[in-house]
């Protein structure tokens, strides 16, 4: 019975047992010729749904899945470049393409604190040396970039607006009702204008600008927005549930104002925002822990006195319980809730062309003892073990080095139409990277550690922050209610024991078509909550912003529960 066709079992019903015989004979005469699996004989009586309802067998490999779902003629989402035999590869060196890949990785380490580009120039000065990157690659073959296929042809075309580019709404264009139950915010209007609306207006415009790179510090700008939209704001102080105090810290820290970066945002005084900020809260005095900061930066960049807040919204990692945790803001449109809400199962289902994608840098001047050098070390592993191929797909593994850096849309296309997507360690947990891919559809891969936390686990370094004090709302970190946290671990890929198992644990997933189905559908579930909807999508759709609420819903009524 398991090797009968799908629809035959509806057919069983309303056909007599001759015509079902018939039927059978002749579809099993003309596809055994032609197949030796019998369980590929499913893809050709498939429906347009096929891959929505799930009728591809358990426990097939991916490559299987590919072979399926190309020979499929009903199938109405077919994605040409799946093929790769039939499409241009763009990776030869003539290939305008790869002038975004340079073959010398110039940030490699060489040697302990010295990187290949400093090798290469001391040959240079000291002895002379000609072709010195011919003569470094000889020394250290794993700092060259592995190598690369790209099927992709360039239409040249960016994404040119970006959230910020649209008109501001204003409070009375939003029709919609707070939920009942939602919480009750003041909003203060009363901060210094160089700290307050001037502040928020000029990195608006910035922001605006399609080749700004401050893209880490851009969330505390449109949460603003979100609050001073909000439906559930009160003018009255007295029926507030909390006080939002909108001053954006990470975007005046990454202003620099005075023409300098100091560490810990230093360069932003304590006068400054002493008397910008702190003393225009009229209602702040015996209600400190109802008044809401935004430090959404990760914490080593925040100032102390931001720091010390009762109650903010962090990027993380967190350091005391009334750490809110957000996700990074990703500002192009076709991040908008509503557009990702658009895509059908299918689409996160789809055949990729790649098992892996992966472009990362492995050195930060501003950041000493980082753990990016797990970076460095999955590459001298991918060098030195992995074949051309990863489950039978090629893979995209790439170091970025200083100089011209490839279209934003290059890696939206690669990271779509790849199945994993390696998020390792940064300066900082988390990192930007893992909330991009997701809302790509590809599933993040990371590497486990030992917290130092009894029964705790970090993604980020050996004694590092714990998963509950590092990512928004994740299962376990009690920043809303328990009903209401995200199972990371039932769509991200953890691999324990170092770079080297990162191989045979994509390996054996992709030997599980199904366990990978899992992991995508998981993906559309909670991608939307990481994605903060603004100008027509504020206020409209379940996202990043309306999880903040939740989570202040949570805090506010721990309070009341304490008889505050």
């Amino acid at each position: 019975k398991r090797n009968v066709p799908q629809p035959f079992y509806t057919m069983r019903r309303e056909y007599k047992f001759g015509t079902i015989c018939s039927a059978f004979v002749m579809v099993w005469i003309q596809f055994t010729s032609q197949l030796t699996d019998l369980s590929l004989l499913v893809s050709r009586s498939a429906s347009p749904l096929m891959v929505d309802s799930g009728l591809y067998p358990d426990g097939m490999n991916y490559s299987t899945f590919l072979v399926l779902y190309r020979n499929d003629d009903n199938n109405h989402l077919r994605q040409g470049n799946v093929n790769t035999e039939t499409l241009s590869d763009n990776s030869t060196k003539d290939s305008p393409m790869m002038a975004y890949f340079p073959d010398f990785c110039g940030d490699c380490l060489w040697s302990s604190g010295q990187t290949c580009t400093s090798r290469m120039e001391f040959l240079r000065d000291e002895y002379n040396t000609q072709d010195v990157e011919n003569v470094v690659m000889k020394e250290r073959v794993v700092c060259r970039n592995p190598p690369i296929q790209i099927f992709w042809q360039d239409d040249g075309i960016d994404e040119l607006d970006n959230i910020f580019a649209q008109t501001r709404i204003s409070r009375q264009d939003i029709t919609t009702s707070p939920p009942p139950g939602s919480i009750s915010i003041y909003f203060y209007e009363s901060l210094r204008k160089d700290v307050g609306d001037n502040l928020v207006e000029n990195m608006w415009r910035q922001y605006s600008l399609r080749n700004n790179s401050e893209t880490n510090a851009q969330a505390d700008i449109a949460i603003i927005d979100l609050f001073r939209t909000y439906p559930g704001r009160t003018d009255d102080p007295d029926a507030a549930d909390l006080f939002v105090v909108p001053y954006a810290h990470a975007s005046h820290c990454v202003s620099k104002p005075t023409g300098v970066w100091m560490a810990a945002c230093k360069h932003i005084r304590y006068d400054l925002m002493k008397k910008g900020v702190f003393d225009t809260l009229e209602y702040y005095v015996g209600n400190k822990d109802r008044h809401l900061f935004l430090n959404v930066i990760n914490q080593g960049n925040s100032n102390p006195v931001m720091r010390n807040t009762h109650l903010s919204l962090d990027i993380g990692p967190r350091y005391k319980d009334t750490n809110l945790l957000v996700p990074y803001l990703n500002n192009l449109q076709s991040f908008q809730p509503s557009a990702i809400r658009k895509r059908g199962k299918e689409w996160w289902v789809r055949p990729r062309t790649y098992a892996i994608a992966y472009f990362f840098g492995v050195s930060n001047s501003r950041t000493r003892n980082s753990p990016r050098f797990h970076r460095q070390h999955f590459l001298a592993e991918v060098q030195k073990n992995w074949n051309d191929t990863l489950g039978g797909l090629p893979y995209a593994i790439r170091v970025m080095t200083k100089g011209e850096k490839p279209p934003s849309r290059l890696f939206t296309h690669m990271y779509q139409d790849s199945i994993f997507c390696p998020t390792l360690p940064g300066d900082t947990p988390p990192q930007k990277r893992f909330f991009d891919v997701i809302m790509m559809g590809c599933i993040p891969v990371v590497l486990e550690f030992d917290s130092g936390q009894e029964g705790k686990k970090s993604w980020h370094q050996d004694g590092g922050h714990s998963l509950d004090n590092s990512y928004p709302w994740i299962k376990g970190s009690n920043s809303t209610h328990p009903k209401k946290e995200i199972d990371y671990r039932s769509f991200v890929v953890v691999v324990s024991g170092g770079v080297q198992n990162v191989r045979p644990t994509i390996e054996a997933l992709m030997q599980n078509y199904t366990e990978i189905r899992r992991r995508q559908l998981t993906l559309m579930k909670y991608a939307p909550y990481f994605s903060y909807g603004m100008g027509a999508d504020a206020h409209k759709y379940p996202d990043a912003f309306s999880k903040i609420l939740e989570s202040l819903r949570f805090y506010v009524d721990g309070l009341d529960s304490l008889g505050e």
